[in-house]
């Protein structure tokens, strides 16, 4: 009975301590165009997320031909952190290649530049990481309030220094293969 008054041991602070705030809400709208980069319809998205049927949001809204999410502050924060997490697993996964000498992602994440060989052009894999890369981007963007996300995404020759393709997303595509890479050394004369 002495513990339960504080009679015995460590004195009791005599306020009780504070319960945590709810937790708030934060709405992010995902445009057409970047569920177009993720290959995401706007109707799988509603459905998978509406209504809380999913852990990772509390809600899906359809806004014309956008998405609008819903998320507690702690899963919008837990999103954050995946996405920053995938950005940086996948840039180190792509510097690992060896069609790749250097990957730079600008600190506003509107630029993306490889530094990479032809053989870039081989390489699956090289192409998913740099796809996630720029998702990641996308994402990390929209979840920072940028609803005019987007970025420009360019090669550069690593033997060369010359740019052989870049693309202003989401309104171009990029595109490389070899015979692009090659044309592109040769109008620059190298």
């Amino acid at each position: 009975f002495a513990a339960l008054c504080g009679c015995a041991g460590e004195p009791v602070d005599p306020a009780p301590a504070e319960p945590e705030p709810a937790d708030q809400t934060v709405s992010v709208r995902f445009p057409a165009s970047f569920l177009n980069l993720c290959a995401l319809s706007q109707e799988d998205v509603i459905e998978q997320y509406a209504d809380g049927a999913s852990e990772d949001a509390l809600d899906a809204a359809s806004d014309g031909d956008d998405v609008i999410l819903t998320f507690t502050t702690t899963q919008f924060e837990a999103q954050v952190g995946k996405w920053e997490e995938e950005l940086k697993d996948e840039t180190a996964s792509l510097l690992a290649r060896d069609c790749v000498d250097a990957v730079e992602v600008s600190d506003d994440l509107r630029a993306i530049t490889v530094t990479a060989r032809p053989s870039f052009t081989d390489d699956n894999d090289a192409a998913a990481d740099l796809y996630m890369i720029m998702v990641a981007c996308g994402y990390l963007q929209l979840f920072d309030g940028q609803e005019d996300w987007g970025f420009r995404a360019a090669f550069v020759d690593a033997d060369t220094g010359v740019e052989v393709a870049a693309a202003d997303m989401p309104g171009e595509g990029l595109t490389i293969s070899r015979d692009i890479w090659s044309d592109a050394l040769a109008a620059a004369g190298v």
